[in-house]
Formats: structure tokens, C-alpha cells, sequence
């Protein structure tokens, strides 16, 4: 099996695209440090506390204003009391370091990791076919479900590598461009919208990675299993990177529904991102848990898994 899973790994590495998806995380990363500091303020965390209770000052002279009306008193009031809880909670609104940039910029880089694996995983098995090499490789000395599982099991390695290759890259440019800062620091809560919520900066983006992995785990095993259900490795790649882009609107559709079909809470769009669950601001449907998700996310994963496996074992490879 590791001599199997140590082929497949030399195929990934001899394409050119393999060296073009880790170059792309590096810019990427590279890119989005660039935009959030010349987005960061030039004076942040010089004395923020003085600039916050100025700004404070200032709002409370704009209150007095006689021609102010009642939806911009009610938006100033609002940045009043938005300001004076970031006093008492002791937390810079300006904050610029290596996490603070990892926990908002990073995580959004994971939907360039998910289309890079999708496209290598869908012609894991198909560019086989398309190159005429399967009955090469199954010729040889091994079971059919063992060539099937190195073939998995090494794009699963190939996610595992762009994975902490994007972390290492932001960790190490958010270094260079902001300095090193701590773990626990303290932000506001990127998913709370319209409401006061904090976070520690280093639990959040762990916690982003973290429930996100489910949800990639399960697109990342439908790719694999249209690899094998399609010989024409443009039409498996295709179908996968359809598939992942429609899985949102899908969602959108689905939730819009949810509450008249009861049946729709089973179906696996609304449960592939688990991350509106940490902080409960993004619930999905009433009755919705975290426990849940995972237990639909685990049901069709052992399904696209079994599924797979069959029809790589019926498959007829004679052209």
C-alpha cells in the first residue's frame, strides 16, 4: 500500500498545476496581507484608547447638532455605545497583527484550496481513462480496492499539504507585514453582525479551520467518487467544480424551503459549512445542531465512500 500511495504522490508531483495551486496560495497570501494593511489604519495600536474616547468626544458633539435627524442620531448612538464597550473589554478596534490577519483574511482563502483539490481529485481515477494508462495499472499485483484507496489516500495527503502550506504562508507573511502577535489576543467577532461579540483571535481562526474540514472532507470525497463514475477526466472535473460553485445557491434555495418540507433538513447542502455554529449567529434551520450537521456530513461521506468503491469494482476498463 505505501509503495502504491508513493506512485500516486510522484503522479501529483509531476504536473506543472501541482506547483502552480502551491504558488497560488503563497500570492494569494501574499496579496491579501497586502490589502488589509494598506486597509489598517497608519497610527493603529499607538494609542488607540485615547483615539477611541476622541472619537467618543466627537460623536457626542455631533449629537447636540440641530439639524441631525432620528436615524442619524440612532447610528451615532450606536458607534457611541460600540466604542465605549470596546473600552470596557479592553480590545483595540484596530489591531493589526499576523492573527488578527490569518483569522479574517486566511480563512477566506480556504475556497481557492477546495477548487485546487476538487480539480485533483476529480482526475485522480478519470485522467487514467483519458490517458489510456488503467489497464497499466491494473495489471498490476494488487487488488482493485487497494489501487482505489492509494489513489484516495493521497489526495487526501495532497489536501492535508495545501492545507498547512496556506497556514505556514499566512503565519509567516503576517509576521513580515504586521509582526508577531499573540494567540490570545482579543477581536470582535467577524460573524456577529449588528451585534457586540468578541473573540480570542487565535481559538477563532483554529475553530474556522476546524469546522470547516467536515464539509471539504465530503466535497472533497464527491470529486473522488465522479472520478471514478466518469472515464473523461474534463467531464469529472467539470461536473465537481459545478457542483462546488452551485452548493451555495443550492443552499440558499434549500433553507428558503426548509421550513415547509421537513425531508430538506437531510439534504447535504445546508450541513457543508459547519462555521455559522461557532458562534451562533448564522443558524441554519429551527433545530439545527452542530451534532446534527456532523451526523448528515457523516452519512453521505460513508455513502460517496461506499459508492465509489463499487463502481470502481464493476467498472469495465476494456475500450
Amino acid at each position: 500500500m505505501i509503495s502504491l500511495v508513493k506512485n500516486e504522490w510522484m503522479k501529483i508531483f509531476s504536473k506543472v498545476s501541482t506547483y502552480i495551486f502551491i504558488a497560488f496560495l503563497l500570492l494569494a497570501a501574499i496579496g491579501t496581507a497586502i490589502i488589509d494593511m494598506k486597509l489598517s489604519p497608519e497610527e493603529s495600536g499607538q494609542d488607540w484608547k485615547q483615539e477611541v474616547k476622541a472619537d467618543i468626544q466627537e460623536q457626542e458633539k455631533a449629537l447636540k447638532a440641530k439639524d441631525i435627524s432620528e436615524d442619524e442620531k440612532a447610528a451615532i448612538m450606536d458607534e457611541i455605545d460600540t466604542n465605549k464597550q470596546l473600552l470596557a473589554a479592553n480590545i483595540d478596534p484596530d489591531l493589526s497583527t499576523n492573527w488578527t490577519y490569518m483569522a479574517e483574511y486566511t480563512v477566506s482563502l480556504t475556497s481557492f484550496l477546495t477548487l485546487f483539490v476538487v480539480i485533483v481529485c476529480s482526475s485522480m481515477v478519470s485522467s487514467e481513462f483519458s490517458d489510456g494508462t488503467i489497464k497499466q495499472l491494473l495489471i498490476r499485483p494488487y487488488k482493485r480496492w487497494k489501487i482505489l484507496l492509494s489513489k484516495y489516500i493521497t489526495s487526501l495527503l495532497f489536501a492535508a499539504l495545501l492545507l498547512v502550506s496556506l497556514v505556514v504562508f499566512s503565519y509567516l507573511i503576517g509576521i513580515i507585514f504586521f509582526g508577531n502577535g499573540s494567540y490570545s489576543d482579543k477581536m470582535l467577532d467577524p460573524q456577529a453582525f449588528g451585534s457586540f461579540s468578541t473573540v480570542v483571535v487565535g481559538t477563532y481562526f483554529k475553530d474556522m479551520i476546524v469546522y470547516w474540514i467536515p464539509g471539504f472532507l465530503v466535497i472533497t470525497t464527491i470529486a473522488f467518487m465522479l472520478s471514478t463514475l466518469f472515464k473523461n477526466q474534463a467531464l469529472a472535473v467539470g461536473i465537481s467544480i459545478f457542483i462546488l460553485f452551485a452548493s451555495s445557491t443550492l443552499n440558499m434555495i434549500i433553507q428558503s424551503f426548509i421550513g415547509k418540507y421537513e425531508w430538506l433538513k437531510f439534504v447535504l447542502f445546508p450541513h457543508l459549512d459547519l462555521r455559522g455554529y461557532i458562534s451562533g449567529a448564522m443558524e441554519m434551520f429551527d433545530g439545527a445542531t452542530l451534532g446534527f450537521s456532523i451526523g448528515v456530513l457523516g452519512v453521505y461521506y460513508l455513502v460517496f465512500l461506499a459508492l465509489t468503491f463499487f463502481f470502481f469494482q464493476k467498472k469495465d476498463i476494456t475500450n
